[in-house]
């Protein structure tokens, strides 16, 4: 269930990431790259406090700059992943016998998947490990 959460999370983060970073490219008229750097670091800063105060919710939960540094550092290294599955992906199914636009979507699906996997492996068992005592297999 818990991966389920994060799953939502994630996706909703993700397309507000994507609208921040488009607002402030188009609208407020900062170069794209900063637009996504601040978007990156806005949504994570919100994801953090979801984590903290809901997903991984511990007796303890109080507002950690190291566990904020965690989840970012988690972010991008997920997103590390990712382009690295997708590069794997893009040098050994490049002839595939498949259209070249379902290949594409697939690609990019199985990089989300990968990325996905190792944010919540990091941030479950890593950034957020005190709350994992005591918790329940079906939580994971």
């Amino acid at each position: 269930m818990r991966f389920l959460r994060f799953t939502a999370i994630s996706g909703l983060g993700l397309v507000v990431d994507i609208a921040v970073a488009l607002f402030l490219h188009r609208v407020v008229g900062l170069p794209l790259w900063l637009s996504a750097t601040v978007s990156f670091v806005a949504v994570g800063i919100c994801n953090y406090l979801i984590f903290e105060f809901w997903l991984f919710r511990a007796d303890g939960s109080a507002v950690s700059l190291r566990r904020l540094g965690g989840v970012l550092l988690s972010a991008a290294i997920a997103g590390g992943a990712r382009i690295t599955t997708i590069l794997f992906i893009e040098a050994y199914a490049g002839e595939a016998p498949t259209p070249s636009a379902l290949r594409d979507a697939l690609t990019l699906l199985a990089g989300a998947g990968v990325s996905l996997i190792v944010n919540f492996v990091i941030n479950s068992r890593i950034v957020f490990r005190r709350n994992m005592q005591g918790s329940h297999p079906e939580d994971l």
